[in-house]
């Protein structure tokens, strides 16, 4: 760990590298494979296949692969996961080339290049409190989080430029040197894991595999501070999958817009997220837990509105709301898991509350579509907004995390070790 009061050391300079070539590279490699199925004839099966892998196998495998982590080896799985995306972006496009490319074939790289994120993820935010000092663990969350969505919104605009450029075949050949600099990039950071520390506490044993992973499940059960935003994350996302399903659709029939305007609504998004994440990344929070049930329940708000008035600004406005939420939502509860969960359980904890959020948009965004056709998009969107709040409130009035400060998750912490 660097002395120096800056988070902006060596260490975290490559991870941060790292995290923005990787999120360059998997926008690419998301919007290379739609338009490939999309441009050779799989339509949209092959679309709705690849939208189901792209988040259920991260999700369900998450807490299956974590209790196999040490710290001590967290970097070397990104390193592997992100070879093996590489790999993938290269045997796609040699067996097109070669006239092999049947959908079975694409969804399975697919689902196991969405797998290999399930140890990235959770690694790479489990590493950065070794890396960072705990009084700047907040500010490179935020930083991490705000610039990622400019990255993101960026490779996706660069993407479809090149893939009307040069075809989504050769498009997929870039991403190949993009997964490899990503993966050599996380090489270079060296930390030290807490059981080389001197600290005079050693770890309490966690036994096999199987204790691990029950334990990771107990300890999120049992956390005062853990579950109540593990509970809010099932309501939260089960509310904006509606939003993510039907917004194109919404902006489509009922504002009247095309692409454009739906372009637009992305690009207010991105920059409500990073303004946001700038904010995050310059002002100290003390109550983690207030800021992520709130901002849930901002977002709620921007949903409800949005939902029940078709006006076009007034979509632009609750679009830039919603992206400022992305970050006020994940930077506490990145920061959250870091402070308040002891080293070695921190990616398996990570992995299960990113389980129940992934595995809320695809029920949520299924339920909504199939209410849409009977009360309209609009509707289903300001229900799920309406749901968002009143599960804020609850989750306010009935548990700790809204009144939870820092040295609450510090104790919290030092409670997780007797489980």
């Amino acid at each position: 760990m660097q002395k120096s009061n800056s988070f902006w050391q060596k260490n975290f300079t490559f991870l941060f590298s790292s995290k923005m070539v990787k999120i360059t590279a998997d926008s690419f490699a998301f919007s290379t494979i739609l338009w490939f199925l999309i441009l050779d004839g799989k339509g949209a099966i092959g679309t709705a296949f690849l939208i189901s892998v792209s988040f259920l196998p991260q999700a369900i495998l998450g807490p299956i692969i974590t209790p196999l982590m040490k710290t001590s080896t967290l970097k070397f799985w990104m390193f592997f996961s992100d070879l093996t995306r590489a790999s993938i972006m290269l045997i796609i496009p040699i067996c097109y080339f070669n006239g092999f490319s049947p959908l079975w074939f694409i969804i399975l790289l697919m689902l196991i290049h969405s797998a290999t994120g399930a140890s990235y993820d959770p690694a790479s935010v489990s590493l950065i409190p070794k890396i960072v000092k705990e009084d700047n663990i907040q500010k490179a969350n935020a930083t991490i989080q705000s610039t990622g969505q400019v990255v993101r919104l960026a490779a996706v605009t660069l993407c479809g430029v090149m893939i009307a450029m040069i075809g989504a075949a050769y498009t997929m050949l870039i991403i190949l040197p993009l997964y490899i600099l990503s993966a050599l990039l996380v090489l270079f950071i060296n930390y030290k894991a807490k059981e080389d520390e001197v600290n005079g506490k050693e770890n309490k044993p966690r036994g096999g595999y199987f204790k691990k992973l029950k334990r990771g499940f107990a300890l999120v059960r049992r956390h005062h501070i853990l579950f109540p935003l593990a509970l809010y994350c099932v309501f939260s996302n089960l509310a904006s999958a509606p939003w993510e399903a039907l917004s194109a659709v919404y902006i489509s029939e009922e504002l009247n817009g095309g692409p454009i305007v739906h372009s637009f609504v992305r690009v207010a998004t991105a920059a409500g997220a990073f303004l946001l994440g700038f904010v995050l990344a310059k002002v100290k929070i003390n109550r983690y837990g207030l800021l992520f049930v709130v901002a849930g329940m901002v977002e709620g708000t921007a949903f409800f509105v949005t939902g029940m008035n078709s006006i076009l600004p007034l979509v632009f406005i609750a679009a830039f709301a919603l992206g400022a939420t992305i970050s006020a939502i994940n930077v506490p509860e990145h920061t959250i898991i870091q402070m308040s969960v002891d080293d070695e359980d921190q990616p398996q904890v990570y992995a299960i509350i990113n389980m129940i959020s992934y595995v809320m948009i695809p029920l949520g965004a299924l339920i909504g579509g199939y209410a849409a056709t009977v009360c309209g998009s609009g509707k289903v969107i300001a229900i799920g907004g309406g749901i968002e709040i009143i599960a804020g409130i609850c989750i306010l009035a009935f548990t700790r995390l809204g009144k939870a400060q820092r040295s609450d998750l510090i104790a919290e912490k030092d409670q997780s070790l007797k489980i």
